[in-house]
């Protein structure tokens, strides 16, 4: 059923090339979603004094994992979320299984909790849920989250670096912000975005390998699908993801017009 709902949200894609005088498609968002795509930052080097604690508790910093010489998956999530992350990272899960890779060894996965009330044993029970089935790929998983005694500004800090935004809806208790991975260099470079879900495993092992030779790729495509506005008890989208829909969709119709137009307009061969 959450698959379902998951899968009515990629009626939020905004990937439509719109040039010239025509409009942008953020420009029919709503104001309270415009900033909650990646903002991709390639090339930045992250903050490597982050402080947070693995699924054991143990105590680990950004500059720990930045260290090791291998490239770094960075996926941030909330672990008791209900809606997306969890596409999310059962999605990462099953491409990484397919990448001719090996984990721990030729990279290495940090997935981050934005949610400051999120503890070690969530981390515990959201790597055991996605990830434990291949013992190999677990090893390679670093799950995190914050320091207590910060109240989540260290991972906040972090995922201003790369580029995610997130703010919590207090009525709801569910975060908003976009689903997506950076690959990052060995040392902590920005290399790449991977934005959305159903992750071709091609591209992450390449992109992968792109990053553990420093190598910066090129902004991807935008992509707005919101882990945000879900109601799973009422089986429901709340009214403004509603109107987003509506907006995108329309945005996809003129798109497909456009491309119907220009063809009609080219001259034929004689």
């Amino acid at each position: 059923m959450r698959r379902l709902a998951i899968a009515t949200l990629i009626g939020l894609l905004l990937a439509l090339p719109v040039t010239g005088a025509h409009a942008s498609p953020t420009a029919l968002l709503p104001s309270s979603f415009k900033d909650f795509a990646f903002d991709q930052h390639l090339g930045t080097q992250l903050p490597r004094d982050i402080r947070l604690r693995d699924e054991a508790g143990k105590a680990v910093t950004t500059a720990a994992l930045f260290d090791k010489g291998k490239p770094l998956v960075l996926v941030f999530d909330y672990f008791r979320c209900t809606t997306l992350c969890g596409v999310v990272l059962g999605d990462l899960s099953a491409a990484l299984k397919q990448v001719p890779l090996t984990p721990g060894k030729d990279y290495a996965v940090m997935a981050v909790s934005i949610d400051p009330n999120d503890s070690p044993a969530d981390a515990a029970a959201m790597k055991a849920r996605h990830f434990e089935r291949d013992p190999a790929l677990a090893g390679a998983i670093h799950a995190l989250v914050g320091d207590p005694a910060d109240q989540g500004r260290d991972v906040r800090r972090l995922a201003t670096a790369a580029g995610f935004p997130y703010k919590l809806d207090e009525a709801s208790g569910q975060y908003a912000h976009p689903a997506g991975v950076v690959l990052v260099s060995p040392g902590g470079t920005v290399s790449r975005y991977i934005l959305g879900i159903g992750y071709d495993p091609t591209d992450l092992r390449l992109g992968l390998v792109d990053a553990s030779k420093g190598a910066v790729g090129s902004v991807a495509d935008h992509l707005l699908l919101l882990c945000y506005g879900y109601d799973p008890a009422q089986g429901k989208y709340n009214a403004e993801v509603g109107r987003l829909m509506q907006a995108t969709g329309a945005v996809s119709v003129l798109g497909v017009g456009l491309l119907v137009w220009r063809a009609t307009r080219r001259p034929g061969k004689g």
